[in-house]
């Protein structure tokens, strides 16, 4: 996801490249299960001062759901917009100090947001942290929306149908608390209703 800019850097303040991204991306992390390629389109536009990288991509990752635990596949899909400055001057190749930047002091700071002395803009970095930052905390099997955790619930309906097939009624009730009896017969009787 490398981009030479050096023309671009040539030309006047609000060129435009625009480019269609159809990149393999497995080795970009390796705590990433990386399931596609990133797809999507990047617009690089001249500033006054570097490069304003839009875009809108997505790709696909595989993660654990954190109910069942059992491997998902989770789309991944981002808005791009990150300054980027040259390091150097296309013309004289003359180093560029910070304080000639005008941009944000944060964006001075960070590496990813550097084109190099070779005039190439890389979008590498900022993709992985995107990704990153897109995932869900608590990924699960139901990502369409809020809900339960459809692998789960069938689970924990076998194991219950198993633990009722093995279950003895006689002993199941002479283990039974006597304060707790009234909810296994409320228990029993929701089953049994279908609830």
């Amino acid at each position: 996801m490398q981009f030479n800019v050096a023309q671009l850097l040539k030309e006047a303040t609000g060129a435009v490249r625009r480019y269609e991204l159809n990149e393999e991306i497995t080795s970009l992390d390796p705590e990433l299960a990386v399931l596609g390629p990133l797809v999507g389109v990047v617009q690089l536009l001249r500033t006054n001062s570097g490069i304003l990288v839009t875009g809108e991509l997505s790709t696909a990752v595989r993660a654990t759901c954190s109910r069942c635990e059992a491997p998902i596949a989770l789309p991944v899909r981002f808005h791009l917009a990150e300054n980027f400055r040259p390091l150097t001057e296309v013309e004289t190749g003359r180093y560029l100090r910070p304080d000639e930047f005008k941009g944000d002091a944060d964006d001075l700071e960070d590496a990813a947001l550097l084109i190099n002395e070779h005039h190439l803009l890389d979008l590498s970095e900022i993709v992985r942290q995107n990704i990153w930052l897109t995932l869900p905390m608590y990924p699960g099997c139901n990502w369409e929306g809020a809900g339960e955790c459809p692998n789960l619930i069938s689970a924990l309906r076998t194991l219950t149908d198993v633990r009722l097939l093995h279950e003895d009624d006689s002993t199941a009730t002479d283990e039974v608390d006597p304060r707790w009896a009234s909810l296994l017969k409320l228990r029993d009787r929701t089953e049994a209703e279908g609830r």
